[in-house]
């Protein structure tokens, strides 16, 4: 029997990027290009051993960095499968949820609520540093991954920004502002567990008292100005934020002698 030639062209190993980063980036191209379902086997660290011609340490390093994400879970031996899409949300980069959804190979969809001219709340008041009961352009969507609700928004743009009602919002509200002169440099999150109430529980198609992540978000132009404030109710079991945490060394005291 012909024993299968093995496959060492796929990784460049001159190139920056670690070699489980360009593994697991073929990985999740299958993924997208075979439209792998839940359950379909996806590969084992032997096959990636023999195919890129890598060490035992770098193949799990890159189902590692799959599993991670949410997109594949690993069977002790059995191998690694495909599981059910969950959107994960990179911290602290600061993506618009079409650009992520974009970025994991899903098609985003977006339904209007409403749309128009409200007073404004005392907790967007605040965070946007403007008086209660000022009139800001109010804009409630529900957004879809691959046609399944996942995420319930609540945006709260004031005038300056210079977009009204009549805008196109089927899209990235970050790319509309930014069509509009608004350059995004930063934003603050705040995350809480919590679950849906009646109404939300219709928009996002769940029971009522399902988990969700409640994120209250401030996002900030380059001059520093508050010009978005959000709301939003995400499904727990198709979202999720990665957190990556650095413990900074103390500084090394040094001591002089002093004769």
């Amino acid at each position: 029997m012909r024993a299968r030639a093995r496959n060492r062209g796929r990784v460049d190993r001159s190139a920056p990027t670690p070699l489980y980063f360009q593994i697991a980036e073929q990985l999740r191209r299958v993924m997208r290009v075979r439209k792998m379902r839940q359950g379909d086997l996806l590969t084992t660290d032997e096959r990636i051993q023999e195919e890129f011609g890598v060490s035992r340490a770098t193949a799990r390093k890159a189902i590692d960095e799959l599993v991670d994400e949410g997109l594949v879970e690993r069977i002790t031996g059995k191998g690694t499968f495909v599981v059910e899409a969950r959107l994960q949300v990179p911290l602290p980069a600061m993506l618009s949820f079409t650009e992520e959804l974009k970025r994991r190979g899903m098609r985003p969809r977006t339904k209007v609520i409403s749309v128009g001219w409200f007073p404004i709340s005392d907790r967007a008041a605040h965070a946007l540093g403007l008086e209660i009961g000022m009139h800001v352009m109010r804009l409630e969507r529900v957004r879809y991954a691959d046609d399944k609700p996942i995420l319930h928004t609540v945006d709260v743009l004031p005038e300056l920004v210079g977009i009204g009602p009549g805008e196109d919002f089927s899209g990235s509200l970050y790319e509309l502002m930014e069509s509009h002169g608004v350059r995004l440099a930063q934003s603050q999150n705040i995350i809480e567990a919590a679950v849906t109430d009646r109404r939300l529980s219709e928009l996002l198609q769940v029971k009522k008292g399902f988990p969700i992540l409640a994120l209250r978000r401030t996002s900030y132009n380059t001059q520093g100005q508050p010009v978005l404030y959000e709301d939003a109710a995400c499904r727990g079991d198709m979202y999720s934020y990665a957190i990556r945490l650095i413990r900074h060394q103390p500084a090394r005291a040094v001591w002089l002698r002093v004769s």
